[in-house]
């Protein structure tokens, strides 16, 4: 009973937290369709390692290939322990850690508990979730529904908080349907309707970072696919160039004087030097916000138009929370989520389109997260986690198979 509650968890929280943008907070307890739906799977899991016989699942986290992740995130436990005591807001730093911790069960449990069928339904549902919610950012284009503008032009968010996140979430999925037609070498209208969908959500998020992102991924797919499909790359270009906005933005990213003028540098040198103060264990877990007046104050030209501001860079923020230890060891543990796809691509046979799908979700997932903090907004961030689990083990159970 409880593997089936579990399985079907897993269902609701791909269909749901994509198109759900609840957030609030009780106290210092994080409250959204993400940890509360997660929590559920969560307790599901337990009850059947627990209650059902499931206890002989645990083998399967003696992979060799999540050995290292295990090592890592061990370490950050340890570290994250640390950091809570030298934390001077301790809620701060339980809402942080719970919101890591989401992460770490979901992706182990998933490990632990999917199974094939599962596994295939979730990949599906997910998707359409997503095509959902592109549609929608179709309808708050056409009739103006998006709260965010630049100079008077929409600016798309979808069902995500704001136009910056929405472009990185698109990325998840805007590659599957360009790999699915280079792996059959045919144009599938499907595939295509699908592309153009998600590139328009993309294209109208108006988020520069999101579009050199999808580049950058896409040029790595390429890259490993057949190097003689990098000549299609400047095609990818043209829809950034066709509409006159759009065209600007793009050209504003050739400007280096622009570039260097851009507030994330301000942002950016906030966090370096709130680092650099506290070089060995940083101000403490989710502290960055609590000492941000303070840095602002002493170097008043680093103010960016509001009192509050994120650093903008997701490796900064841990670096200045956690020092240099923990900000290295943050860096590792998503670099190896990020193997454990590579480790899936070259020796899967059945999931090939899905592990080069994400191969250049992850490409495009760390660049962007060096201009948005995108690895603490748990509607995205969660499923870096959780799609990499289920193609882990889902290679992990075709390994079985054809043993």
């Amino acid at each position: 009973m409880f593997k089936r509650l579990f399985n079907i968890s897993i269902y609701v929280f791909v269909i749901l937290v994509p198109i759900l943008p609840l957030k609030i907070k009780l106290g210092f307890l994080p409250l959204s369709a993400d940890f509360i739906i997660a929590s559920i799977l969560i307790f599901f899991g337990l009850c059947y390692l627990l209650f059902e016989g499931g206890l002989k699942e645990l083998y399967n986290l003696k992979d060799k290939g999540l050995r290292k992740l295990n090592l890592f995130i061990g370490l950050f436990v340890f570290l994250n322990i640390i950091s809570f005591f030298i934390a001077p807001n301790k809620g701060a730093a339980i809402s942080e850690s719970l919101r890591f911790f989401e992460y770490v069960f979901l992706f182990y449990f998933i490990v632990l508990l999917a199974d094939k069928r599962t596994i295939k339904r979730a990949f599906m549902l997910f998707f359409a979730s997503m095509v959902v919610a592109a549609l929608y950012g179709v309808i708050q284009f056409i009739f103006g529904l998006s709260p965010y503008t630049v100079n008077r032009n929409i600016r798309l968010n979808s069902t995500f908080v704001n136009p910056n996140y929405w472009g990185a979430a698109v990325n998840i999925v805007i590659f599957y349907p360009i790999v699915d037609m280079i792996k059959e070498r045919k144009i599938k209208i499907y595939n295509v309707l699908f592309l153009a969908l998600f590139i328009f959500n993309l294209l109208f998020s108006l988020n520069r970072s999101s579009w050199l992102a999808f580049l950058l991924g896409l040029f790595v797919i390429l890259l490993i696919e057949n190097k003689k499909f990098i000549a299609i790359l400047p095609a990818f270009i043209l829809p950034l160039i066709a509409h006159p906005f759009t065209r600007k933005r793009f050209i504003t990213l050739l400007s280096i004087e622009k570039i260097t003028k851009d507030a994330r540098f301000k942002l950016w040198k906030t966090a370096y030097l709130m680092f650099k103060e506290h070089f060995v264990l940083g101000v403490g877990h989710g502290n960055y916000r609590y000492f941000y007046d303070d840095y602002i104050k002493r170097f008043p030209e680093l103010f960016v138009r509001k009192d509050l501001w994120s650093p903008h860079n997701s490796f900064l923020k841990m670096f200045a929370e956690m020092g240099i230890f923990g900000g290295l060891n943050f860096m590792f543990i998503y670099i190896m989520l990020f193997y454990l796809v590579i480790v899936v691509y070259n020796k899967t046979r059945e999931y090939k389109v899905i592990a080069l799908s994400l191969i250049g979700f992850w490409v495009s997932y760390l660049f962007q997260n060096n201009f948005n903090n995108l690895m603490f907004i748990p509607q995205l961030n969660v499923f870096a986690w959780l799609l990499t689990a289920l193609l882990y083990k889902a290679y992990v159970l075709e390994a079985e198979e054809e043993f």
